[in-house]
């Protein structure tokens, strides 16, 4: 039965025989032929289950390769995250210096500040024409009204502790109101404020230096990373280099680290009523403070003539106040930090100048001890005001 089986199978396998039959005697050779095909087939599906395998290990191995490749994509991109990264791709290594790290931890930041000023006050201070739409900045004049030593900046000295009061503070009564020096109580805001005047001085004169890629089309800049990665000053940029296409050249911005405003009061007669009345004025202006060798400290600013001027002027005192905010920081007195300071017109000192922002009015200048009856308004075009600081108290 097993060998007719055998034979019928076969004989339908093959079209070619027809002398098939159950009277055969001899299927020796059919035989031998089915043997080998049963090999054959053997055979080929040991090759397949080996092919199987293959292909399924090199499915996995494809599988590792791209979480790979991902974690590299993932890697390259994390690295080449800054200027000199991108820079180091390029052949160009050199490592990035923060402009604004302390002195004691970064040295060159003295020789970055160096660079970015001008070494000639009265490029900076002076200007041509009587326009003062054409002065440089807020600092007019000659530089001995500006400067100690022009455009020089060394690293600052430890002030101490800037909640260590300079002068005496406001004590807090029942009302938490002090009408006075306008503080609400020394208590408020204490571990936010500024009550060193040192240390006061050193943030209200500091600035933030930083750089950015700016878009130029006069040939200055750089149109390629290559040509970047070798501009001067490199070294304290961080973000990376656009690559465009475009035109960028490194840019040095140097900003001031809080806002400073000024108030006084506004005095004046009601035409309706014909009653004087005061009102508040606040305005925000650049100024610096420092220690004099008479052992006081004075705030100076240098503005043109306006309310702010013509009412410290006047009155003889004004209030300022310096804020830093940090957004980004969670701790109340850690975003919001300064302080208050109460100050009296150093008329002998102070200087009020004509049209040109320059020219001290006769009488008026620096040295001159003048006072407000002195004053003829229609020839003042600017005023460098110099303020004695009689306290300094928290910020809030």
């Amino acid at each position: 039965m097993k060998k007719t089986f055998k034979l019928s199978v076969l004989c339908i396998a093959m079209l070619g025989l027809t002398a098939c039959s159950d009277d055969d005697t001899d299927t020796s050779g059919l035989e031998n032929q089915i043997e080998q095909l049963e090999a054959q087939n053997a055979e080929l599906n040991t090759k397949n289950t080996e092919l199987t395998a293959a292909n399924d290990s090199l499915v996995e191995d494809n599988a590792n390769l791209v979480t790979k490749a991902d974690e590299l994509q993932t890697k390259a991109v994390g690295y080449i995250s800054t200027f000199a990264h991108q820079c180091a791709e390029e052949g160009v290594n050199f490592d990035y210096i923060d402009p604004n790290a302390p002195a004691d931890e970064e040295p060159l930041v003295a020789a970055f500040a160096s660079a970015m000023a001008s070494d000639d006050c009265m490029s900076c201070h002076n200007y041509e024409g009587s326009d003062p739409a054409n002065v440089p900045h807020g600092d007019y004049g000659t530089c001995s009204n500006c400067h100690d030593s022009p455009h020089e900046e060394t690293p600052p000295v430890d002030p101490g502790d800037p909640q260590d009061p300079t002068f005496p503070q406001p004590e807090p009564d029942d009302t938490l109101v002090d009408g006075k020096t306008g503080a609400s109580g020394s208590f408020y805001y204490g571990t936010g404020s500024f009550l060193n005047a040192d240390y006061l001085a050193q943030r209200l004169n500091g600035s933030i230096y930083n750089y950015e890629w700016k878009e130029v089309s006069d040939g200055s800049g750089a149109k390629t990373l290559k040509t970047a990665c070798g501009l001067q000053n490199r070294e304290y940029m961080a973000d990376m280099f656009p690559n465009d296409g475009k035109e960028y050249q490194l840019s040095a911005i140097k900003n001031q680290m809080g806002a400073k405003l000024v108030t006084t009061v506004n005095k004046f007669t009601d035409d309706e009523t014909a009653e004087m009345v005061e009102t508040p004025n606040v305005a925000i202006f650049g100024y610096g403070m420092k220690l004099e060798d008479d052992g006081n400290y004075y705030v100076s600013m240098s503005i043109g003539k306006n309310n702010t001027c013509y009412n410290a002027v006047t009155e003889g005192e004004t209030r300022l106040a310096y804020y830093e905010y940090s957004p980004m920081l969670s701790a109340k007195f850690e975003r919001n930090m300064g302080a208050r300071i109460l100050g009296t017109i150093d008329y002998e000192r102070t200087a009020l100048k004509g049209f040109d922002w320059v020219t001290e009015v006769p009488g008026l200048g620096a040295g001159e001890d003048f006072t407000p009856s002195d004053v003829d308004w229609t020839k003042v075009g600017a005023c460098s005001l110099v303020i004695k600081v009689d306290g300094i108290i928290p910020l809030g």
